[in-house]
């Protein structure tokens, strides 16, 4: 529920109220009451119209992002399990020497199937390679 001054109610019997002061104390003549009072109150309904159609509009909006974020998450979680898969099995075909080998000089998984997959027929320059391979400074 909305507080009090939120509500359409509120400023529509504050304006009501403002104007009743205004003609008892002579700032709006008696005749133009009826006038004033009725643009007030379409200026009012007005205002409280436009500010509901941006709350619809805000909460379309956000719900829009939410739908999207969680569906982006999802592909992203995708992509990351399907090259988890990949990067195990292929490591997995590394012969146990050559990931003994890389994991003596500290060399990181991906690196030593970069490696392997750029010598994949010659075990002998992929310890060579492996051997003279630097940490990156």
């Amino acid at each position: 529920m909305k507080s009090g001054w939120q509500t359409s109610e509120f400023w529509l019997t504050l304006v009501a109220n403002v104007l009743a002061f205004a003609v008892a104390f002579g700032i709006v003549p008696i005749g133009d009451k009826e006038t004033v009072q009725g643009a007030a109150t379409q200026i009012i309904t007005g205002v409280f119209g436009l500010l509901a159609g941006a709350a619809v509009l805000w909460k379309y909006i956000e719900a829009r992002k939410t739908l999207k974020v969680a569906a982006m998450d999802a592909a992203i979680d995708d992509r990351i399990d399907s090259l988890d898969r990949h990067a195990s099995e292929a490591y997995a075909m590394i012969p146990i020497d050559v990931r003994k080998e890389a994991n003596s000089v500290g060399m990181p998984i991906l690196t030593l199937i970069l490696l392997a997959f750029q010598n994949r027929d010659n075990i002998a320059k992929l310890i060579e390679a492996i051997r003279n391979w630097r940490k990156p400074a």
